[in-house]
Protein backbone atom coordinates (compact mmCIF):
# COMPACT_ATOMS: atom_id res chain seq x y z
CA UNK A 1 0.00 0.00 0.00
CA UNK A 2 2.86 2.38 0.76
CA UNK A 3 4.29 1.87 -2.75
CA UNK A 4 0.87 2.61 -4.26
CA UNK A 5 0.63 5.86 -2.30
CA UNK A 6 4.10 6.90 -3.46
CA UNK A 7 3.18 6.11 -7.06
CA UNK A 8 -0.11 8.01 -6.78
CA UNK A 9 1.68 11.03 -5.33
CA UNK A 10 4.27 10.94 -8.12
CA UNK A 11 1.59 10.65 -10.80
CA UNK A 12 -0.28 13.62 -9.30
CA UNK A 13 2.96 15.64 -9.32
CA UNK A 14 3.60 14.75 -12.96
CA UNK A 15 0.10 15.75 -14.04
CA UNK A 16 0.31 19.04 -12.14
CA UNK A 17 3.71 19.76 -13.65
CA UNK A 18 2.27 19.50 -17.15
CA UNK A 19 0.02 22.44 -16.27
CA UNK A 20 2.65 24.88 -15.02
CA UNK A 21 6.03 23.87 -16.41
CA UNK A 22 6.91 25.58 -19.71
CA UNK A 23 6.81 23.54 -22.88
CA UNK A 24 10.12 25.01 -23.99
CA UNK A 25 11.09 26.83 -27.17
CA UNK A 26 9.19 26.13 -30.37
CA UNK A 27 10.73 23.16 -32.14
CA UNK A 28 11.09 22.35 -35.79
CA UNK A 29 10.33 18.78 -36.81
CA UNK A 30 13.66 16.92 -36.43
CA UNK A 31 15.53 15.58 -39.44
CA UNK A 32 14.11 12.06 -39.55
CA UNK A 33 16.30 11.06 -42.50
CA UNK A 34 19.71 12.05 -41.03
CA UNK A 35 19.33 12.35 -37.25
CA UNK A 36 22.93 11.26 -36.48
CA UNK A 37 26.19 10.83 -38.36
CA UNK A 38 26.05 7.05 -37.88
CA UNK A 39 22.33 6.66 -38.66
CA UNK A 40 21.03 4.01 -41.05
CA UNK A 41 17.63 2.51 -41.82
CA UNK A 42 16.31 -0.99 -42.43
CA UNK A 43 13.04 -1.86 -44.19
CA UNK A 44 10.89 -4.54 -42.56
CA UNK A 45 7.38 -4.84 -44.00
CA UNK A 46 5.72 -1.42 -43.74
CA UNK A 47 8.38 -0.26 -41.30
CA UNK A 48 11.46 1.89 -41.76
CA UNK A 49 13.56 1.23 -38.67
CA UNK A 50 16.30 3.62 -37.59
CA UNK A 51 19.50 2.26 -36.07
CA UNK A 52 22.99 3.47 -35.20
CA UNK A 53 26.18 1.41 -35.48
CA UNK A 54 29.15 1.79 -33.12
CA UNK A 55 31.85 -0.43 -34.68
CA UNK A 56 34.73 -2.08 -32.87
CA UNK A 57 38.02 -2.93 -34.57
CA UNK A 58 38.57 -6.69 -34.83
CA UNK A 59 35.19 -7.19 -33.17
CA UNK A 60 34.79 -10.12 -30.77
CA UNK A 61 31.03 -10.07 -31.20
CA UNK A 62 28.04 -7.98 -32.22
CA UNK A 63 25.40 -6.67 -29.81
CA UNK A 64 21.92 -5.55 -30.88
CA UNK A 65 20.42 -3.14 -28.33
CA UNK A 66 16.71 -2.43 -27.82
CA UNK A 67 15.65 0.59 -25.73
CA UNK A 68 12.79 0.98 -23.28
CA UNK A 69 9.47 2.81 -23.11
CA UNK A 70 9.33 6.56 -23.91
CA UNK A 71 13.03 6.55 -24.86
CA UNK A 72 15.03 5.65 -27.96
CA UNK A 73 18.43 4.36 -29.00
CA UNK A 74 20.34 7.27 -27.40
CA UNK A 75 19.95 5.70 -23.93
CA UNK A 76 22.35 2.89 -24.89
CA UNK A 77 25.11 5.16 -26.25
CA UNK A 78 27.13 5.39 -23.01
CA UNK A 79 27.12 1.61 -22.55
CA UNK A 80 27.82 0.99 -26.24
CA UNK A 81 30.89 3.22 -26.11
CA UNK A 82 32.26 1.18 -23.19
CA UNK A 83 31.53 -2.12 -24.93
CA UNK A 84 33.20 -0.94 -28.13
CA UNK A 85 36.38 -0.40 -26.09
CA UNK A 86 36.12 -4.06 -25.04
CA UNK A 87 35.85 -5.15 -28.67
CA UNK A 88 32.11 -5.47 -29.28
CA UNK A 89 30.35 -3.80 -32.19
CA UNK A 90 27.04 -2.34 -31.00
CA UNK A 91 23.92 -1.62 -33.04
CA UNK A 92 21.31 0.56 -31.33
CA UNK A 93 17.81 0.35 -32.82
CA UNK A 94 14.70 2.50 -32.42
CA UNK A 95 11.49 0.54 -31.93
CA UNK A 96 8.52 1.53 -34.12
CA UNK A 97 6.90 4.79 -32.92
CA UNK A 98 10.06 5.76 -31.01
CA UNK A 99 13.14 7.72 -31.99
CA UNK A 100 13.34 8.05 -35.77
CA UNK A 101 11.57 4.86 -36.83
CA UNK A 102 8.16 4.59 -38.52
CA UNK A 103 5.11 6.01 -36.73
CA UNK A 104 2.31 3.50 -37.18
CA UNK A 105 -1.17 4.53 -38.35
CA UNK A 106 -4.40 2.76 -39.30
CA UNK A 107 -2.89 1.76 -42.66
CA UNK A 108 0.17 0.06 -41.16
CA UNK A 109 0.28 -3.72 -41.36
CA UNK A 110 1.41 -4.08 -37.75
CA UNK A 111 3.97 -6.73 -36.91
CA UNK A 112 5.15 -8.05 -33.54
CA UNK A 113 8.05 -6.02 -32.17
CA UNK A 114 10.31 -9.06 -31.90
CA UNK A 115 9.66 -9.92 -35.56
CA UNK A 116 10.59 -6.40 -36.63
CA UNK A 117 13.77 -6.29 -34.56
CA UNK A 118 14.77 -9.74 -35.81
CA UNK A 119 14.29 -8.52 -39.37
CA UNK A 120 16.60 -5.57 -38.72
CA UNK A 121 19.26 -7.79 -37.16
CA UNK A 122 19.31 -10.29 -40.01
CA UNK A 123 19.30 -7.54 -42.65
CA UNK A 124 22.54 -6.17 -41.14
CA UNK A 125 24.31 -9.47 -40.52
CA UNK A 126 23.10 -13.06 -40.69
CA UNK A 127 25.49 -14.27 -37.96
CA UNK A 128 24.01 -14.86 -34.47
CA UNK A 129 23.71 -11.70 -32.37
CA UNK A 130 24.07 -10.90 -28.72
CA UNK A 131 20.73 -9.23 -27.93
CA UNK A 132 20.33 -6.61 -25.19
CA UNK A 133 17.14 -5.03 -23.89
CA UNK A 134 16.48 -2.27 -21.37
CA UNK A 135 13.16 -1.83 -19.52
CA UNK A 136 10.32 -2.40 -22.03
CA UNK A 137 12.99 -3.29 -24.57
CA UNK A 138 13.77 -6.23 -22.31
CA UNK A 139 10.30 -7.62 -23.04
CA UNK A 140 11.09 -7.45 -26.75
CA UNK A 141 14.61 -8.87 -26.36
CA UNK A 142 13.34 -11.76 -24.24
CA UNK A 143 10.58 -12.62 -26.71
CA UNK A 144 13.03 -12.33 -29.61
CA UNK A 145 15.38 -14.79 -27.91
CA UNK A 146 12.48 -17.19 -27.30
CA UNK A 147 11.17 -17.00 -30.86
CA UNK A 148 14.52 -17.03 -32.70
CA UNK A 149 16.97 -18.98 -30.50
CA UNK A 150 19.29 -19.91 -33.39
CA UNK A 151 19.93 -16.23 -34.12
CA UNK A 152 20.65 -15.20 -30.52
CA UNK A 153 24.10 -16.06 -29.20
CA UNK A 154 23.45 -14.50 -25.77
CA UNK A 155 20.83 -12.39 -24.00
CA UNK A 156 21.52 -9.29 -21.86
CA UNK A 157 18.67 -7.88 -19.74
CA UNK A 158 19.01 -4.48 -18.07
CA UNK A 159 16.56 -2.74 -15.72
CA UNK A 160 13.67 -4.91 -16.80
CA UNK A 161 11.26 -7.66 -15.82
CA UNK A 162 8.92 -10.14 -17.44
CA UNK A 163 5.74 -8.83 -19.05
CA UNK A 164 2.84 -10.06 -16.94
CA UNK A 165 0.22 -8.88 -19.44
CA UNK A 166 -2.37 -6.13 -19.56
CA UNK A 167 -4.48 -5.25 -16.58
CA UNK A 168 -6.41 -2.34 -15.08
CA UNK A 169 -5.84 0.90 -16.96
CA UNK A 170 -3.79 -0.88 -19.64
CA UNK A 171 -6.70 -3.17 -20.49
CA UNK A 172 -9.08 -0.19 -20.66
CA UNK A 173 -6.71 1.66 -22.97
CA UNK A 174 -6.45 -1.31 -25.30
CA UNK A 175 -10.22 -1.22 -25.75
CA UNK A 176 -10.62 2.55 -26.09
CA UNK A 177 -9.14 4.52 -28.97
CA UNK A 178 -10.35 7.73 -27.33
CA UNK A 179 -8.54 7.00 -24.06
CA UNK A 180 -5.41 5.89 -25.91
CA UNK A 181 -5.40 9.06 -28.00
CA UNK A 182 -5.94 11.27 -24.95
CA UNK A 183 -3.18 9.60 -22.95
CA UNK A 184 -0.90 9.74 -25.98
CA UNK A 185 -1.44 13.49 -26.32
CA UNK A 186 -0.70 13.91 -22.62
CA UNK A 187 2.54 11.96 -22.99
CA UNK A 188 3.60 14.17 -25.90
CA UNK A 189 2.82 17.32 -23.91
CA UNK A 190 4.84 16.07 -20.94
CA UNK A 191 7.77 15.01 -23.11
CA UNK A 192 8.06 18.48 -24.69
CA UNK A 193 8.73 20.19 -21.35
CA UNK A 194 12.50 20.26 -20.64
CA UNK A 195 11.90 21.00 -16.95
CA UNK A 196 9.50 18.10 -16.54
CA UNK A 197 11.70 15.67 -18.48
CA UNK A 198 14.66 16.61 -16.30
CA UNK A 199 12.54 16.12 -13.18
CA UNK A 200 11.48 12.66 -14.30
CA UNK A 201 15.05 11.78 -15.24
CA UNK A 202 16.20 12.55 -11.72
CA UNK A 203 13.71 9.90 -10.59
CA UNK A 204 14.82 7.43 -13.27
CA UNK A 205 18.58 7.94 -12.74
CA UNK A 206 18.61 8.18 -8.94
CA UNK A 207 21.12 10.98 -9.50
CA UNK A 208 20.35 14.69 -9.37
CA UNK A 209 23.76 15.71 -10.71
CA UNK A 210 23.61 13.32 -13.67
CA UNK A 211 20.09 14.38 -14.65
CA UNK A 212 20.82 18.10 -14.26
CA UNK A 213 23.73 17.87 -16.71
CA UNK A 214 21.90 15.58 -19.13
CA UNK A 215 21.11 16.74 -22.67
CA UNK A 216 17.33 16.26 -22.49
CA UNK A 217 16.93 17.20 -26.16
CA UNK A 218 17.85 13.57 -26.84
CA UNK A 219 14.57 12.59 -25.21
CA UNK A 220 12.46 15.52 -26.37
CA UNK A 221 13.27 15.80 -30.09
CA UNK A 222 11.49 12.63 -31.29
CA UNK A 223 8.28 13.78 -29.59
CA UNK A 224 7.96 16.50 -32.23
CA UNK A 225 7.20 13.74 -34.75
CA UNK A 226 3.42 13.41 -34.97
CA UNK A 227 1.94 10.29 -33.41
CA UNK A 228 4.81 9.52 -31.05
CA UNK A 229 2.77 9.59 -27.81
CA UNK A 230 -0.09 7.36 -28.91
CA UNK A 231 2.29 5.06 -30.78
CA UNK A 232 4.50 4.66 -27.72
CA UNK A 233 1.54 3.60 -25.60
CA UNK A 234 0.21 1.23 -28.27
CA UNK A 235 3.65 -0.43 -28.44
CA UNK A 236 3.57 -1.14 -24.73
CA UNK A 237 0.04 -2.52 -24.82
CA UNK A 238 0.57 -4.91 -27.72
CA UNK A 239 3.59 -6.74 -26.29
CA UNK A 240 2.87 -10.41 -25.49
CA UNK A 241 2.89 -11.73 -21.93
CA UNK A 242 6.05 -13.60 -20.93
CA UNK A 243 5.97 -17.41 -20.97
CA UNK A 244 7.97 -18.10 -17.80
CA UNK A 245 8.07 -21.86 -18.38
CA UNK A 246 9.77 -21.21 -21.71
CA UNK A 247 12.18 -18.79 -20.03
CA UNK A 248 13.29 -21.52 -17.61
CA UNK A 249 14.34 -23.65 -20.59
CA UNK A 250 16.44 -20.91 -22.18
CA UNK A 251 20.20 -20.63 -22.16
CA UNK A 252 21.54 -18.67 -19.16
CA UNK A 253 21.39 -14.89 -19.52
CA UNK A 254 22.61 -11.74 -17.81
CA UNK A 255 20.13 -9.90 -15.57
CA UNK A 256 21.31 -6.47 -14.33
CA UNK A 257 19.29 -4.08 -12.18
CA UNK A 258 19.90 -1.06 -9.97
CA UNK A 259 19.09 -1.37 -6.28
CA UNK A 260 17.42 2.07 -6.47
CA UNK A 261 15.27 1.35 -9.52
CA UNK A 262 11.86 2.85 -8.73
CA UNK A 263 10.49 2.28 -12.25
CA UNK A 264 10.88 -1.50 -12.41
CA UNK A 265 10.80 -2.58 -8.78
CA UNK A 266 11.86 -5.85 -7.16
CA UNK A 267 8.19 -6.82 -6.83
CA UNK A 268 7.78 -6.35 -10.60
CA UNK A 269 10.88 -8.47 -11.27
CA UNK A 270 10.02 -11.35 -8.96
CA UNK A 271 8.44 -13.63 -11.60
CA UNK A 272 11.34 -13.27 -14.02
CA UNK A 273 13.91 -13.62 -11.26
CA UNK A 274 12.22 -16.86 -10.16
CA UNK A 275 12.37 -18.16 -13.74
CA UNK A 276 16.03 -17.34 -14.46
CA UNK A 277 17.65 -20.33 -16.22
CA UNK A 278 20.31 -22.13 -14.23
CA UNK A 279 23.67 -20.46 -14.73
CA UNK A 280 22.24 -16.99 -15.31
CA UNK A 281 23.98 -14.01 -13.69
CA UNK A 282 21.76 -11.81 -11.48
CA UNK A 283 23.76 -8.62 -10.83
CA UNK A 284 22.70 -5.62 -8.74
CA UNK A 285 24.26 -2.19 -9.33
CA UNK A 286 24.67 -0.53 -5.94
CA UNK A 287 23.26 2.98 -6.03
CA UNK A 288 21.98 2.42 -9.56
CA UNK A 289 18.57 3.57 -10.70
CA UNK A 290 16.48 2.58 -13.68
CA UNK A 291 18.99 4.19 -16.05
CA UNK A 292 22.06 2.47 -14.63
CA UNK A 293 23.08 1.62 -18.21
CA UNK A 294 23.92 5.33 -18.46
CA UNK A 295 24.90 6.43 -14.96
CA UNK A 296 26.98 3.29 -14.29
CA UNK A 297 27.93 2.46 -17.88
CA UNK A 298 31.49 1.36 -17.08
CA UNK A 299 30.39 -0.98 -14.28
CA UNK A 300 27.58 -2.47 -16.36
CA UNK A 301 29.96 -2.92 -19.30
CA UNK A 302 32.48 -4.76 -17.11
CA UNK A 303 29.79 -7.12 -15.84
CA UNK A 304 28.58 -7.65 -19.40
CA UNK A 305 32.04 -8.46 -20.73
CA UNK A 306 32.72 -10.84 -17.82
CA UNK A 307 29.46 -12.66 -18.58
CA UNK A 308 30.15 -12.92 -22.30
CA UNK A 309 33.73 -14.11 -21.74
CA UNK A 310 32.59 -16.79 -19.30
CA UNK A 311 30.36 -18.42 -21.90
Amino acid sequence: MKLRRVFAALLTLVLLCTLWLPAGARHERPDVDHPFDNSAFAAVGDYRIHYRTFPAENARGQIFMIHGFALSSYCFVALAEELVKAGYTCVLADLPDFGYSTREDKNTDRLPREEIMHGVMTSINSDPWIVAGHSMGGYVALELALQYPDDVAALLMYGTSGNDGAGGIREKMMNSDLLLSGMGNLLETMAKSPALVRLLYIFACNSVSYAMHYDVSKIIDPYYIRGTGEGALRNFLMLPATDYDAVRRMQPFLFVNGDHDYVVTDSARKNLRAALPQGSVDYVVKGGGHMCIETHAEEVANVTVDFLESR
